[in-house]
């Protein structure tokens, strides 16, 4: 199939899918909101753990995402991570030419900014010892998994790796940088204990390196 056919397909299909429904504005604030982060997140996760990234209750992400199972794979396995079923949709709601209607496309540096911040808040949250441990000099490897992932739940491993990559691509502003600063100020080893506990220890270290290059540069421009 043409790529302008797809793109036809796509919008028939979402016109009648979002704005057939009543309300159907609120409809499509919420296909933003949750398709939107799809198409442009890092890695996927299961529905119930988007809601918890994006703070918006489960019952919001499900509704949005049954009327679109044509064209998003929503497994009936709850701890199954929600996928598009093909490229081509990603590209097609990113891009304005493709997008016809307006109502649909997603601003992806607009998408990647309010991610970014939702990653901070949850790891903003980090406090010491995470997972409680029962004393000092304890080995990763002596700590279940399941301590772990009760811990660190999906939502907040995922804020945990890709904060820095949202911030990266994004469109922030003076305010996200001095979010970045206080962060760093009080919550920079509870991340890094974060980062060790699920094994991401060597791309902290990427990203430290090259948020010190960036915020070089941006605090000089604001």
């Amino acid at each position: 199939m043409l790529i302008d056919d797809w793109a036809g397909t796509y919008t028939t299909l979402l016109q009648h899918s979002v704005l057939g429904k009543r309300g159907y504005q609120e409809c499509v604030g919420r296909f933003r909101q949750v398709v939107g982060s799809i198409v442009v997140m890092f890695n996927t996760m299961p529905a119930r753990n988007l809601a918890q990234l994006l703070q918006i209750p489960f019952k919001m992400v499900s509704s949005t995402l049954d009327s679109l199972r044509s064209v998003v794979n929503v497994p009936e396995n709850a701890s199954q991570p929600v996928r598009l079923f093909h490229l081509s949709f990603r590209d097609f709601l990113l891009d304005s030419q493709r997008c016809s209607d307006s109502r649909f496309q997603i601003d992806e540096k607009e998408r990647h900014t309010i991610l970014f911040r939702k990653c901070m808040e949850h790891i903003s949250q980090l406090q010491e010892n995470i997972c409680n441990l029962w004393g000092p000099g304890v080995l990763i490897t002596e700590i279940p998994d399941d301590t772990i992932q009760k811990s660190i739940p999906p939502h907040v491993q995922y804020a945990c790796r890709y904060w820095f990559d949202h911030w990266r691509l994004g469109n922030p502003v003076k305010q996200d940088v001095k979010i970045i600063q206080q962060f760093l100020e009080q919550h920079f080893l509870h991340w890094l204990e974060g980062l060790s506990l699920i094994g991401e220890v060597s791309n902290g270290a990427h990203m430290i390196i090259a948020l010190e290059a960036i915020l070089s540069v941006s605090c000089n421009a604001y």
